[in-house]
């Protein structure tokens, strides 16, 4: 009987002890039945319109390496801890024809440092660079939204 109390006893002091993680996770991944919507550039109208990419931008050395960077990068922030804010901070990355981030909007917010957090640790991951994206066989320059979920488990 004591063994089972004592088990018990620590299951719930492991389930009390709060764990803390920044989940990652771009938008491909979240929204399955959806795919990307990538907005094209046109430089002679001035223009972004949607478009049917014939190569989506691909960060250099593949973007799950990509992602497992701006994962490494991420902290959970304190206030947001303390304040128990969780959700999806949503960025919107603009990719140039050289495969350069070239802009990075907060697009939404949820608050408590999140945004500063993911928008830092995207310009980190970003210095390697990507592969542009193709439209008729030419690079292009591409927008598109990352979401990135902050969650206290």
């Amino acid at each position: 009987m004591k063994k089972i109390s004592n088990s018990l006893l620590l299951l719930l002091l492991l389930c009390a002890i709060p764990v803390t993680y920044a989940a990652i996770q771009p938008v491909e991944t979240v929204l399955m039945e959806e795919e990307t919507l990538y907005e094209v550039y046109d430089a002679t109208t001035k223009k972004w319109s949607e478009a049917k990419l014939d190569r989506n931008p691909e960060a250099n050395g593949g973007d799950e390496n990509f992602w497992n960077i701006v994962y490494s990068q991420m902290m959970y922030p304190d206030r947001a801890q303390r304040a128990k804010i969780e959700g999806d901070v949503v960025l919107t990355m603009t990719i140039s024809k050289k495969g350069q981030l070239v802009e990075l909007l907060v697009k939404e917010e949820i608050g408590g440092g999140c945004e500063e957090e993911a928008f830092n640790a995207i310009k980190v991951a970003s210095t390697n660079r990507f592969v542009p994206a193709m439209l008729d066989g030419k690079p292009v320059k591409v927008r598109y939204d990352v979401r990135i979920n902050f969650s206290l488990k």
